[in-house]
């Protein structure tokens, strides 16, 4: 883990000279202001894998593509994004403030129907942009090297189950490489966050979809899942976990999203990574996104948190726009992170994850 107090030291050089360069103004400037970017803050941002863990863009959870992700992604440099439906989304209400509701229950085979049109919606998104699927071990860092976009494959949620395991498998060949245990709706493969806990944390088909995916290659996200859930997740898997869009915070509240250093720490302890959420009140900036990244590498160590940014799932997103990752890798910079740790926690933590499990 970074030194807290060297960290520190780094964060007001980075300060000074950031105001040296930009005669008061961030290193990196927009096109629009005349100015150069840092060149060596853009080395930075070549060499590393960049990819958003959790992500909802595009229009993924809506009839029709909403916008160029592959175009958004190449301004940013950015290598993946982790990108997916909500398999409970037909039954949960989505208030314009407020958290999301379920209105609903589904009825027999809906939420599998929905999955199926989830995924022909994702073989026209890739066609019509260009974008890769990374599908095995190596093909982050092959895109990467390519400076081509690509997507990552993921639900979230396992409703669409309907408890038949053989759909696991069916979703893997359609593209799917990451498999979000739990979402809003409950779940008959253990306790979500938001909802109050009666199957005791994880259930003996939550262990057996753990299971399938370790089997077929795919990377199980406990997001959602309470901490007793995870805590059991981490002894079932023979993979490391991910928890792909939380905070770490002291004491979250009852039914919070968020989740305690104790909790984040069962991920670590897989060799696996925590997604820092770009979720914020309207007020919020990259600023506070990165310095909520920086507290969490002091609870869980540099090689155990990522970025996850959840575009596109709610209102308010602090981090919206993939052009703007250089932003976030300069504001690291400014944490007092050097290139090798920025690496890590912008892309290559998750690639080391994705890679043991497919």
């Amino acid at each position: 883990m970074l030194n807290v107090s060297r960290r520190g030291f780094l964060v007001r050089a980075g300060q000074l000279a950031g105001l040296a360069l930009g005669g008061g103004m961030p290193a990196l400037l927009s096109a629009r202001a005349g100015v150069e970017p840092d060149p060596e803050l853009m080395r930075i941002v070549d060499s590393v894998i960049g990819v958003d863990m959790h992500s909802h863009a595009a229009g993924v959870l809506r009839s029709m593509p909403e916008s160029d992700l592959a175009g958004r992604m190449r301004q940013g440099r950015m290598t993946a994004v982790c990108l997916g439906h909500t398999a409970d989304g037909p039954v949960v209400h989505r208030p314009a403030e407020g958290r999301n509701l379920v209105s609903r229950e589904p009825v027999p085979g809906e939420l599998w129907r929905h999955t199926q049109a989830r995924m022909d919606f994702f073989d026209g998104l890739v066609g019509s942009q260009g974008l890769r699927r990374a599908l095995k071990r190596g093909d982050l860092e092959q895109a990467h090297r390519d400076r081509a976009p690509a997507i990552v494959q993921m639900i979230e949620g396992c409703q669409f189950l309907e408890g038949r395991l053989e759909r696991i498998a069916e979703v893997h060949r359609r593209g799917v490489r990451q498999l979000q245990l739990l979402h809003f709706l409950r779940s008959d493969l253990g306790d979500n966050q938001t909802e109050s806990p009666e199957q005791g944390g994880l259930s003996a088909l939550g262990r057996d979809v753990i299971a399938e995916s370790n089997r077929l290659g795919m990377v199980v996200d406990t997001a959602h899942g309470t901490m007793r859930f995870v805590e059991q997740a981490a002894k079932a898997s023979r993979m490391p976990l991910l928890l792909s869009h939380t905070h770490v915070t002291p004491r979250p509240r009852p039914s919070s999203r968020l989740v305690s250093r104790e909790h984040a720490k069962l991920i670590a302890q897989t060799g696996g990574v925590v997604g820092i959420w770009g979720i914020g009140a309207p007020t919020e900036t990259l600023s506070t996104f990165t310095d909520r990244v920086a507290r969490a590498v002091d609870a869980v160590g540099i090689d155990h948190v990522g970025l996850g940014s959840d575009v596109g799932g709610t209102r308010h997103n602090i981090w919206s726009d993939y052009a703007s990752f250089p932003e976030i890798v300069r504001l690291l910079r400014q944490n007092g992170f050097g290139a090798e740790d920025i690496g890590r926690i912008v892309g290559g933590n998750y690639a080391r994850v994705f890679n043991a499990a497919c």
